[in-house]
């Protein structure tokens, strides 16, 4: 049996805010990591969607990398903030969204992408969240709720076997996904 390991999350990653960028920076330019693409998937797709006019001085400053954990900072209610998108390659170029956090590992071989995809969707880590988070006009993800909380892991080894199992499941959704969309968009042409 496998001992499961409490650390502080500050402990084992950097959180960096993301770009600030105007309406006319967007739809053109570099790859771009928006709120809608960190909301909506546990990790970031192959193309990113959207793009954004930026310089190189602000693709090194919000750059992506594998093993980037990507944590919406703000939302209408409690219950939807700091949804979360990992990164399992590299995007050259790209930025993220100031509506988001990104939390880049300290250290190599503690924590797998792959594994923490799915544990900081999981209901354990949602709940740490909102029981840390303040409600004012929207709810914010901080600095403060960051220092707070503590996940809890088991050893490197074992979550490569999970996170890689999960992962394989999480694609076979998605393909199926793509398959019925398909399959839905032929069927309406023909009627």
């Amino acid at each position: 049996m496998n001992k499961i390991k409490k650390y502080a999350l500050s402990e084992l990653y950097d959180m960096s805010s993301g770009i600030s960028s105007t309406k006319e920076q967007s739809g053109h330019g570099a790859p771009f990591v928006s709120f809608k693409t960190v909301f909506n998937n546990y990790f970031l797709p192959e193309e990113l969607p959207d793009l954004m006019d930026t310089n190189e001085k602000e693709q090194e400053t919000y750059s992506i990398k594998m093993g980037d954990v990507f944590i919406t900072r703000t939302s209408e209610t409690i219950d939807e903030l700091a949804m979360s998108c990992v990164a399992v390659k590299n995007y050259p170029g790209a930025t993220y969204s100031g509506f988001i956090k990104r939390l880049r590992p300290k250290t190599a071989r503690i924590v797998y992408p792959k594994y923490m995809a799915f544990y900081f969707r999981s209901e354990l880590f949602r709940k740490a969240v909102t029981n840390n988070a303040f409600m004012t006009l929207r709810a914010s993800f901080n600095k403060d709720i960051f220092t707070f909380l503590d996940i809890y892991l088991p050893d490197y080894h074992e979550q490569v076997k999970i996170g890689d199992m999960l992962y394989s499941i999480e694609c076979k959704i998605q393909k199926n996904k793509k398959i019925n969309d398909y399959l839905s968009d032929q069927s309406s042409m023909v009627a």
